[in-house]
């Protein structure tokens, strides 16, 4: 798939090439899905991590069972790890995962590939049906927070992930109130029983 700049002012608007040749915005959620006049096709995106962005953009998911959406931080090795753990395990259990760190910002990443990175995570949450939130540490990530609560509101269907040995002996590390309301009160400590509870839908 081909993908070209259509706005001098604005990286981010980019538009796709259909397989009529016809050209239609990337970022539906911003620009709309209204086809866009060739004759304001400026040049091809051909920087890597630009187009490996806008691709996945494009399909979040892969083919399973059902589609997943991993919530949790992911920006240090230990979050990563965990994170992919878990949707390794889903996957060999049949299902499609989007896992955000697969496509990584870091700071010398384009405006173009940021917004990718914002608007597939707020499309893959309003594809998928269900979400693990991996909710670990004292404070629950904030943006692990956000995405909790706009699932909530989608009507999605939400499992709390929190391993951490704390909540064994103190209750000041379970989920504050709020967020705890939002997924039931409950968390599980292992992506085992939450593939069991998933295989229950």
């Amino acid at each position: 798939m081909k993908f070209y700049y259509a706005d001098y002012n604005d990286e981010s608007f980019v538009v796709y090439e259909d397989e009529n040749g016809r050209h239609f915005p990337v970022f539906s959620e911003r620009y709309g899905t209204h086809e866009v006049d060739s004759s304001k096709i400026l040049k091809q995106v051909e920087g890597k991590k630009e187009v490996e962005s806008l691709i996945k953009y494009m399909n979040p998911y892969g083919q399973g069972k059902k589609n997943i959406y991993m919530a949790g931080p992911l920006f240090n090795e230990g979050d990563r790890y965990s994170n992919q753990l878990n949707s390794d395990a889903l996957r060999k259990a049949g299902y499609a995962t989007f896992l955000p760190q697969e496509v990584v910002i870091d700071k010398d990443s384009s405006k173009l590939v940021k917004d990718a990175c914002f608007f597939m995570d707020f499309k893959a949450i309003n594809l998928c049906e269900i979400v693990v939130a991996n909710c670990n540490g004292i404070e629950i990530d904030s943006g692990t927070a956000a995405e909790i609560g706009m699932c909530y509101a989608l009507n999605k269907k939400i499992f709390a992930y929190k391993s951490d040995v704390r909540n064994y002996y103190n209750e000041n590390y379970k989920l504050n109130n709020f967020v705890g309301g939002l997924v039931n009160n409950k968390t599980y400590s292992n992506i085992e029983d939450i593939i069991s509870e998933i295989e229950k839908e």
